[in-house]
């Protein structure tokens, strides 16, 4: 029986209370709309503790950052798929590859891996994992709608074009520690007033210098000769491996590892749709600096791949000696004379890299042969 004036409990007597606090990020992942979303746009910071995640669904403002761990993130990102038609996910290309890109695809997302930028777009010097998570999804919104210009999307590569591209940067590495301990002796010896430093590692130069150097430096240059030996006998052994893999026809002064390794830095002739973005992809491409009235053509933008770019340049030299049909080459064919300047030849040289570029996309694609540009293949 209740008084009068007494209230009704507004908890039921067996209900018992508690004082425990669900996390924010589960309650916000469990916030959906009533009717399937159309699309779902998620930006990803991602840090080897933690993801720093922002949802955006359909037109609507972007959602506050949510903070998961690994696993936590693969459990959301599958919920996402039942939520909305399609789903979206973008982060920065870094540390962690293209692993995590692969598995969210196989769980049906559209995945977006983009080149690393400053995300301050008003410059404010505010930059925390939150603002970063929001700018991309931001941006990835934009650039699913229509703006390409929102972002620069890298290739993806499978897990096959990965792994051999690693033997090719494998390849790189060895040769830059061999070099680094090259130039580490001749800047030694040079130190102790020894000009004559080419090949101080060879047998016989190595016997003359260890009767003009003192033993603490004797030792030191041993060491490091010993370990420059050995780095030549690896980059031996995967040059071999390298070469081996190459066509067995291929133009005059091509040269097998220069191929294998142009085409393993690029995975695939067939990721560029037309010439522009490979072009782009290259750095050859001239800089532009124009306003008003105001025109200057300025040097190559350097905007691609350095490794790739240096490949190009050193097979363009082996052109203009090995193939002087190429009909690329016709251009700037009086530059390459006796009476060319030096200025004109690096000039012409970047040319006719790019060109070269796109004359081997445009074969490998299918869309010419050697033939028809000029190229003579050995043995032909």
């Amino acid at each position: 029986m209740r008084l009068a004036g007494e209230r009704q409990s507004a908890t039921p007597a067996n209900t018992m209370k508690t004082n425990k606090i669900i996390p924010t990020s589960e309650v916000r992942a469990e916030q959906v709309t009533n009717a399937l979303a159309e699309s779902i746009y998620l930006g990803v910071d991602m840090h080897k503790p933690f993801l720093m995640v922002t949802r955006i669904l359909d037109q609507t403002n972007p959602q506050p950052a949510q903070k998961f761990d690994w696993e936590d993130f693969w459990k959301f990102a599958q919920k996402q798929v039942g939520l909305a038609k399609k789903v979206y996910v973008v982060y920065e290309s870094g540390a962690f590859g293209f692993w995590p890109a692969r598995r969210l695809q196989q769980m049906g997302l559209s995945v977006h891996v983009v080149h690393p930028e400053k995300l301050d777009p008003r410059h404010k010097r505010v930059q925390t994992d939150r603002l970063d998570s929001r700018h991309l999804a931001d941006k990835l919104q934009r650039y699913v709608l229509g703006n390409r210009k929102a972002m620069a999307s890298v290739y993806i590569p499978t897990e096959a074009e990965e792994r051999v591209r690693l033997e090719a940067r494998h390849r790189r590495a060895l040769a830059g520690e061999r070099q680094r301990l090259i130039a580490r002796g001749q800047g030694l010896l040079l130190s102790q007033g020894i000009f004559s430093t080419r090949g101080w590692w060879h047998p016989k130069r190595w016997e003359e210098l260890q009767a003009q150097v003192c033993p603490e430096l004797a030792r030191v240059l041993g060491d490091d000769r010993d370990i420059l030996l050995e780095l030549n006998q690896r980059l031996q052994r995967v040059n071999q491996a390298l070469v081996r893999t190459a066509p067995a026809q291929l133009p005059v002064g091509f040269g097998k590892l220069t191929w294998v390794l142009l085409l393993r830095e690029l995975c695939t002739y067939r990721r560029f749709e037309h010439r522009r973005g490979l072009g782009g992809f290259t750095g050859l491409c001239g800089g532009v600096s124009a306003s008003g009235h105001y025109h200057a053509d300025l040097s190559i933008n350097k905007a691609g791949s350095p490794y790739l770019r240096a490949l190009l340049v050193e097979l363009a030299w082996r052109i203009v000696y090995w193939q002087p049909d190429y009909k690329a080459l016709q251009r700037w064919k009086h530059v390459f004379g006796p009476n060319g300047k030096a200025r004109q030849r690096k000039i012409a040289i970047v040319a006719l890299a790019h060109q070269l570029m796109v004359d081997l996309w445009r074969w490998q694609t299918g869309r010419t042969t050697p033939q028809a540009l000029g190229l003579k293949l050995a043995g032909a």
